[in-house]
Formats: structure tokens, C-alpha cells, sequence
């Protein structure tokens, strides 16, 4: 048995520092890869495809003519001077509003990928553009930042929301006018709330997405993976895997061994549902394939990898689920800090959060530590709300030797009863 990948990935990138913007040499990479079974293993080969055409021979006949036409070296991607423009506006607007600086990174990609085997061949086009700004401004204990990021499946849609996105630069240096200088952040176990489209979603990647990926589960470096079928969490829990949501401007039709992209949950009412598989750990496990066979490009083998990981919506908004906590944590930003696969410990830096007093947001906090154990944080997630958003990773999820790949989030505002915060030290 052999497969063919062959890839077309074309980006182009503008940044925005303090030090004033700079355009990056567009991106163009071509290249295919060649993966079959031999005594004792699997042998896999990879190429960069230069100039116009394939190398005789590379690929079979009945792949090279598709692989030729996807593979033409005429970009497709406009060029970068709108994009420029577009960033400069959002500095000025920045900088009018008050903010001391506007970081800005806006990136465009366009992949076009090409599977190939003697069972069936695949053909999946993908284009994203990512915005990411960070506002600063100057206070008497120092510069105080927020960071908001938003993606769109091409740079005219995003273009087309440029004053939408002035609105939002505004909002930006209003909450940092308004909510500093920060208090520091509360210690203990306390009621934390996460937004719906924010940043924190990554908790969720994090402590439910990474345990199920099918080659933890296989060779069983997970806390969840002896829980398959297990109730872990209250009936309205449901979080999935779905690589066709194309909300957030990340979606594939097929994944890198052309199975058909599928939502795969990951939890369905509280019980731990499937794995995310590709072909080798589904053979491992004896299950099908379902769609997240993902590479960071053809010159690296498809792993089962998250895409889009969802929190699906329940009842209620922000502002119902804030109600009633009489002190709390409302958490915008997180990063992860350690997260134990085996026994489902945790902890993430807080970024950016705000106090809850008496039900309503008050001031930003200076940063601090949440942490504790993925079984117990499931069973204490007490409230999903139906205000569903759509977050893109703008810096991707890496794994393994493996580089970043686009990875995206959905969550409704969500609510623990409680998690353990400790000082940033």
C-alpha cells in the first residue's frame, strides 16, 4: 500500500510593532510526499516541487495532471498593500482613542491540498485571513495591554469590516481606560466565568481536545481515555471536534489522508464521547477514521489533531451567569502552563480577567495562575450559556516535533462554581 500528499501554500503577512509596520516577503511553498508500507514499517519520502512542472515519474499519472494544475506557480493571494493600509487604520484609530501603541498582526493563507491513494483520491482548497491586535496604554504601575484576534475566510470580508474593527479597537482602549490601574489578582478557590469568543476557550483544547487525540488514547496517556462512555459532567455538557464549522473561517472538507471531515464529540451530555482519529491510531484502537488526520505540511505525516473545538450552547448569556456570584473571576485570556495528559492537572496564566462583584465586571486584574484537575473542573462547570462565538488561534496549536497548525474555538459564556487562582510568580 502507498499515498501521495501533494501541497500549494501561499501566505502573506503584514505586522504593525512599535517600531512602525513591516510588510513580510510573501510565502510560496510547493511540495509533495510519498508515504508505503514496507517489511518492518512504513517508509516515507518527501520533494519541494520548483519551476513549473512535477518531476517525471513523482506522482502516478492519474495524480500528476490534477497535482500539475493545483501546483502552477501563478500566486493567487492579492497583494499586500491594502492589507497595509487596513493596519494603519486601526493604529490611527488606536492611537486617537489614547493607547500608547497598537500591536497588529494580519496574516492571510491559502492552502490547497491533494490526497492520493489506490482506494480514493481527495482535493480540499482552504483560505483563511487572521487578524490579532493588542492595545497598550500607559498607567502609573506601567504599560497595561489587552489582545483581541478575529478571522474571516478571505481579506475582502475582512476589509469589508474595517470599521467594525475601528468599533473594536476603540472598546479595547476604553476597557484598559476604564478598568485601570489593575488590582491585584484574587487568590483561592473562587467562581470564574469565561465570555462567550474568548481567548479562554483554549481551556477547553487544552483539558478535553489534547486527551482525546486518538494517539494519547492509544497508547493510554490519558486521564480520559479509561472514562470512554463515563459521565464526568452535568447532562447540558457537550463539547465536539468539528472541523466543518466554518464560522470562525477555519474549515476542511477532508482531512490530510482524505477521510471526510466529521464533528466528532468529545463530550455528549456529560459523558466522554470519541477520539480524535486519524488511519493510524483508528487501526490502533479498531475504529474508523473520523476526519482529523491533520499535517503541518507535506513535509510531515498526519497526526490526529484538533480543528475547530466547540462548547455547545445551553441557556442564558454572560449576564445571567455573572448574576448572583458575589465575588469572582470573569476570565478573557488564557495561556496554557502545564497540563498533565495522565492525571488531568492543569494550570494556565491569566492574562486577561476582571473582577465580578455583586454580579457585574469591575476592574482588570494583574495576572494570575488558575489551575486544578480536568475531572473535578468538569464536574464544577455548573452553567453553559446559548451566546455562542467563534474564536481563531492566531499563534495555531503545535504538537510533538510538529509545527502550529490553525486551530479555532466556539464557546458560549460558561461558569465553574469554582477554581483554584495563585499569584503569578
Amino acid at each position: 500500500m502507498q499515498d501521495w500528499f501533494v501541497e500549494r501554500r501561499e501566505q502573506t503577512e503584514v505586522v504593525h510593532q512599535r517600531t512602525g509596520p513591516r510588510v513580510q516577503a510573501p510565502t510560496f511553498e510547493r511540495g509533495y510526499s510519498r508515504r508505503q508500507d514496507v517489511p518492518g514499517g512504513i517508509e516515507r519520502t518527501w520533494a519541494e516541487v520548483a519551476g513549473d512542472s512535477l518531476p517525471p515519474g513523482a506522482l502516478p499519472s492519474e495524480v500528476a495532471q490534477r497535482a500539475r494544475a493545483m501546483l502552477s506557480p501563478e500566486p493567487r493571494l492579492p497583494d499586500a498593500a491594502l492589507f497595509t493600509d487596513a493596519v494603519q487604520r486601526l493604529v490611527d484609530t488606536a492611537k486617537a482613542a489614547g493607547a500608547a501603541h497598537l500591536d497588529v498582526l494580519l496574516r492571510e493563507v491559502e492552502q490547497h491540498i491533494l490526497f492520493a491513494s489506490e482506494e480514493r483520491q481527495a482535493e480540499d482548497r482552504r483560505r483563511y485571513t487572521l487578524l490579532e491586535v493588542k492595545a497598550f496604554l500607559a498607567t502609573p504601575d506601567g504599560m497595561a495591554e489587552v489582545w483581541r484576534c478575529a478571522a474571516w475566510p478571505d481579506g475582502e470580508r475582512m476589509l469589508a469590516a474595517l470599521p467594525e474593527l475601528e468599533s473594536r479597537v476603540e472598546r479595547m482602549v476604553r476597557l484598559l481606560q476604564e478598568g485601570t490601574p489593575t488590582v491585584p489578582c484574587p487568590t483561592g478557590a473562587l467562581p470564574v466565568v469565561f465570555p462567550p469568543g474568548a481567548a479562554s476557550a483554549c481551556f477547553f483544547h487544552e483539558v478535553c481536545g489534547h486527551p482525546l487525540e486518538g494517539d494519547v488514547v492509544a497508547r493510554g496517556g490519558s486521564y480520559l481515555a479509561s472514562r470512554l462512555g463515563q459521565r464526568v459532567a452535568e447532562p447540558f455538557v457537550s463539547i465536539s471536534d468539528d472541523p466543518t464549522d466554518g464560522r470562525g473561517a477555519l474549515a476542511y472538507a477532508c482531512d490530510d489522508e482524505g477521510h471526510p471531515a466529521q464533528a466528532v464529540p468529545l463530550l455528549r451530555a456529560g459523558v466522554v464521547g470519541s477520539p480524535l482519529l486519524d488511519a493510524q491510531s483508528a487501526g490502533r484502537l479498531g475504529r474508523a477514521p473520523n476526519g482529523h488526520g491533520r499535517r503541518t505540511g507535506f513535509r510531515h505525516p498526519p497526526l490526529p489533531r484538533m480543528a475547530h473545538t466547540r462548547v455547545e450552547p445551553h441557556q442564558g448569556d454572560l449576564e445571567s451567569l455573572m448574576a448572583g456570584i458575589p465575588h469572582g473571576l470573569l476570565v478573557r485570556h488564557l495561556t496554557p502552563r502545564h497540563m498533565n495528559l495522565l492525571s488531568g492537572d492543569f494550570s494556565f496564566y491569566v492574562v486577561e480577567a476582571q473582577e465580578i462583584r455583586e454580579g457585574c465586571p469591575g476592574r482588570l486584574v494583574s495576572p494570575g495562575i488558575l489551575s486544578g484537575n480536568g475531572l473535578q473542573a468538569l464536574a464544577d462547570l455548573d452553567a453553559i450559556g446559548a451566546d455562542l462565538q467563534n474564536l481563531f488561534a492566531t499563534r495555531g496549536c503545535r504538537k510533538q516535533d510538529h509545527g502550529p497548525l490553525p486551530v479555532s474555538f466556539g464557546q458560549p459564556a460558561v461558569r465553574f462554581r469554582q477554581l483554584q487562582l495563585h499569584p503569578w510568580r
